[in-house]
């Protein structure tokens, strides 16, 4: 899909791009620029100090594809995947900022005159209402924070975590537990803003995955963020978006899962969800408690210290 910066669509070829940047750098990177179609091969600038003999690196050079936006670049030795603009910014020593305003300036010929206002959602106690899905076409772009909160490539496409340039902030399609699409929840990507469309029911966020799948241990975790990130490291997860609603618990008790491990973040509001969903979960299921530090969440911890977190049973922790 076309690449967005602002209200501006970046147009122009990828590879044209990259031989502008060699060259402007004199030479510094990209000495080798293979187009090979849909992908562009280049020297990754991340490792090697740019000098690779084998061009490990792609840049994705089409507009059309639903699914990855024009200029992501995914390097297949170091494992890097970055916007184009974080690319341009590290080729001339610089930050996303410098990428974007570069870009900008010398490929930006298309304005998008308007913006997409996501939809408000009024649900009736009788009847609730779903989304078409081609509404996240709106929001099908990555964005550096993906990225910053560990988010691996295949989890963003996945669970379709997009971004919305209009209002600057991540977002997350929630489906229920059948895989309809119920609304969706933004996060900004400066400061700490969370936006949930008023006067929803929230569903187990990720949930539909999870059965559809038939994963019989789950994660339980309160924000997004958490549960993707347990999903990139490999580990099923899905969200409350909070510390647990009835609803949610309804929802729960009548999933086929038997065995959840919750991942609450480590503050008085976690302790309140563990305890919550303790005293609300049915009570022929397993439930594990992983404890983690003092003001941390899932997040904010590596793979290493997350598989190294110790977990008590539901049984001991209620004696």
């Amino acid at each position: 899909m076309e690449l967005i910066i602002g209200n501006k669509i970046i147009d122009a070829p990828v590879y044209d791009i990259l031989r502008d940047i060699n060259r402007e750098t004199n030479g510094r990177y990209l000495n080798k620029i293979i187009d090979k179609g849909d992908n562009v091969f280049i020297q990754c600038p991340y490792h090697s100090d740019g000098r690779e003999k084998h061009p490990s690196c792609t840049v994705f050079a089409r507009d059309d594809d639903k699914d990855t936006v024009k200029g992501i670049t995914h390097c297949f030795a170091c494992g890097i995947s970055v916007p184009l603009y974080s690319l341009v910014g590290h080729c001339f020593g610089q930050d996303d900022e410098f990428g974007k305003e570069w870009l900008i300036q010398r490929y930006a010929n298309i304005f998008i005159e308007h913006q997409v206002v996501l939809p408000e959602i009024k649900l009736e106690k009788s009847q609730e209402q779903f989304l078409d899905e081609s509404i996240l076409n709106n929001f099908a772009y990555f964005h550096p924070y993906q990225f910053q909160r560990k988010l691996s490539e295949e989890v963003i496409l996945k669970y379709k975590v997009g971004y919305d340039p209009q209002t600057d902030s991540i977002t997350f399609p929630v489906w229920d537990e059948r895989g309809r699409l119920k609304f969706v929840t933004k996060r900004s990507v400066v400061g700490k803003k969370f936006f949930i469309p008023p006067g929803v029911k929230k569903p187990v966020y990720l949930l539909n995955f999870m059965i559809q799948e038939g994963k019989d241990t789950v994660f339980i975790c309160e924000s997004q963020l958490n549960a993707l990130y347990l999903n990139t490291l490999g580990y099923p997860a899905v969200a409350l978006i909070g510390t647990g609603a009835k609803e949610q618990y309804d929802i729960l008790n009548k999933c086929p899962i038997r065995h959840y491990i919750l991942a609450f973040d480590g503050d008085n509001a976690g302790d309140k969800g563990i305890n919550r969903f303790l005293t609300n979960i049915r009570k022929d299921v397993f439930v594990d408690i992983m404890l983690l530090p003092r003001g941390k969440d899932c997040n904010d911890l590596s793979a290493e210290e997350i598989a190294n977190l110790p977990l008590i049973s539901q049984y001991s922790f209620t004696s």
